[in-house]
Order: C-alpha cells, then structure tokens, then sequence
C-alpha cells in the first residue's frame, strides 16, 4: 500500500486566512481554491515540506514565522484501483506583518485573505478552520 503525506500551511493574519486559486488547467480539482501546500517528497521531514511547499507556492518564508499542528487527517482509501494511505498535517502559521508579498506559482493563479466564512472555501477547506 502507498502512503501519501500531506502538509497544508494555514496562514492568518488579522483574522483572514489566505487561500489560493488552482488553475483552471490543473488535473486536480481545476480552479478550485485551497490552503498552500503539497506532497512530502522522498527523505524530507514535515517541516522542510511545509517550508518547501509554502516558498514554492506562494514565496512564503517560513524561517521568520511559527507552526503549530491544528488539523490532521488519517485515512485509506482507493484512487485509480489502489489503495493509498494518506495523512494531511495542517499547521497554522500566525502572521503579523503587513508586507506578505505574495508570489504565487504557475499552478496558481490567484490569491485571497478571507474570513473563516468565506463561500470561496468548500466544506472541506472550510473544516480545516473548525479548531480555530
């Protein structure tokens, strides 16, 4: 059985949290908006996917900010005939500087700060913020 590892980062600030829009070209879930993150890649700890992820993403440095575990996800289940084992670690990271220059990747292709009511957010994304 494979296992996927995911990390998620949940960025606040004053209270909205940023999402991201996929593009509409994308395989997965095309224009859908979500929280930056991704795959673990082979030999990697969870901190350096989180890091990676959030620079790649959005260019967010991680170094000057703190994480912290909110939300997890444990679960098995079938894609393409196979079963997949999948964890989803999400941190939530506490901003507060009012000079977040987001840069986002090719993948994206837009960004919003929104209330935790945001109908932008699906049930899922949504769910993510129930600890909050």
């Amino acid at each position: 059985m494979e296992c996927k590892i995911i990390v998620t980062g949940i960025i606040k600030y004053k209270n909205k949290f940023l999402i991201i829009k996929r593009s509409d070209n994308d395989d997965f879930m095309p224009g859908s908006w979500e929280f930056p993150g991704g795959n673990l890649e082979n030999n990697e700890l969870i901190e350096e996917a989180l890091k990676r992820e959030l620079k790649e993403e959005i260019g967010f440095d991680l170094s000057n900010n703190t994480s912290k575990i909110i939300n997890y996800s444990d679960e098995v289940k079938e894609k393409n005939n196979k079963i997949i084992h999948v964890i989803e670690l999400d941190f939530l990271i506490e901003c507060d500087n009012d000079n977040l220059d987001i840069v986002l990747s090719n993948e994206h292709t837009d960004y919003k700060w929104v209330e935790k009511d945001s109908r932008l957010m699906d049930d899922f994304i949504k769910s993510k913020l129930n600890n909050l």
